[in-house]
């Protein structure tokens, strides 16, 4: 395995992290070691573990929130086999109590992660549950869930569209024939300028992307980065590992530090929602009890 860093600082021994890791903060008040992850990757796994032996952490912050916290004790035998089974059932399910649109893309969501996992033999969230159990062999360490509630995320990407970017959006996510994936196509999702390459193609295809990718990894790393500063704050002289995705990496480098509470509040608020939408739910609402009222008139006198 290479090395990206190795630095002396932390307890006047040298550390040797991962490529994809480094030092956010290595000083006397703190030492900060943020990591980035491909989702579905071994290797991505096998990084928490080395750093975790390397700076014996007393705090371990995640990119999750509690909507998916129960990724951690996911069973990933069952999942795989799960995903091979996924249909329109468990997508009704997992999507239960959002509305349409958001709903729609909750779903569009775990039905990509469904294929990696079947194409992959990897659930997701394998660096996550490794955190998870490094950390409860480390007396005393205390977990932190960093990230923001996804329906949160969802709601607020979705009403920052107008109603023609939502259909280029929707119309660009169903019809798109998904470009095959193996384990060496993985990993180069943790180059910056690889992700940064496929950001700049699909925002060609679709500007309104632009808008979503703003909600999805600009306003979370503001997130991510306040909540890892409130970690560092939560334990006694700090020996901290962020575990977060390669896409919020510099995101959080830029903003840990400078986050205030009042900088995060109003990125927690789901915005009104737009008139269109109002109008659209109602046309739709009225279309399905025509469309009922239909067949039943048929059923009955047809």
């Amino acid at each position: 395995m290479g090395i990206a860093t190795a630095f002396r600082g932390f307890s006047d021994t040298k550390v040797e992290l991962p490529p994809s890791a480094s030092f956010l903060q290595n000083d006397s008040s703190a030492t900060v070691v943020l990591l980035g992850t491909v989702h579905f990757s071994k290797q991505s796994v096998e990084d928490v573990s080395q750093i975790v032996k390397s700076i014996n952490p007393n705090g371990i912050m995640i990119e999750l929130c509690r909507q998916r916290v129960s990724l951690l004790e996911l069973d990933d035998k069952k999942f795989l086999e799960d995903a091979k089974k996924f249909d329109a059932k468990k997508l009704r399910q997992a999507v239960k109590g959002q509305n349409f649109v958001s709903g729609m893309l909750h779903a569009m969501l775990l039905k990509t992660y469904a294929d990696l996992a079947k194409e992959l033999g990897v659930a997701p969230g394998g660096e996550f549950r490794r955190a998870y159990h490094e950390m409860k062999k480390i007396p005393g360490c205390k977990l932190f869930l960093g990230d923001r509630p996804i329906q949160i995320t969802i709601a607020r990407a979705f009403q920052s569209l107008s109603v023609i970017e939502l259909g280029q959006v929707l119309y660009h996510l169903t019809n798109a024939k998904p470009k095959p994936i193996d384990k060496y196509q993985l990993e180069k999702y943790k180059s910056k300028d690889f992700v940064q390459a496929q950001f700049e193609e699909i925002t060609r295809e679709v500007p309104a992307f632009k808008k979503i990718f703003h909600v999805f990894v600009d306003e979370r790393d503001k997130c991510l980065a306040f909540s890892l500063q409130e970690c560092v704050r939560a334990v006694e002289k700090p020996r901290v590992l962020a575990v977060v995705g390669m896409g919020h990496v510099d995101g959080i480098m830029k903003y840990y530090g400078k986050m205030r509470q009042e900088d995060i509040v109003p990125l927690l608020l789901i915005p009104p929602t737009p008139v269109y939408w109002v109008i659209l739910h109602a046309t739709m609402k009225f279309t399905f009890y025509f469309l009922i009222f239909s067949f039943i008139y048929r059923l009955i006198f047809g």
